[in-house]
């Protein structure tokens, strides 16, 4: 396998990862604003939410960057 390929694979396998990450902490999110939960985890759960929506982001433009 060639270096372009392994690498490639490996940042599509990453994303994946972060995809399902992100999909089920809003699932959690939701969840926990129908229960009314603190404030303050909630707050914790969308901060993560959007760390992994970054790092997808920059995930993704290394992927079109590799061809």
């Amino acid at each position: 396998m060639s270096n372009y390929t392994e690498q490639h694979s490996k940042v599509a396998h990453r994303l994946g990862e972060l995809y399902k990450k992100h999909r089920a902490l809003d699932d959690e999110v939701t969840e926990l604003t129908k229960t009314f939960a603190d404030d303050q985890i909630v707050n914790r759960k969308k901060s993560m939410k959007l760390w992994l929506k970054d790092e997808i982001y920059r995930l993704e433009t290394e992927l079109k960057d590799l061809g």
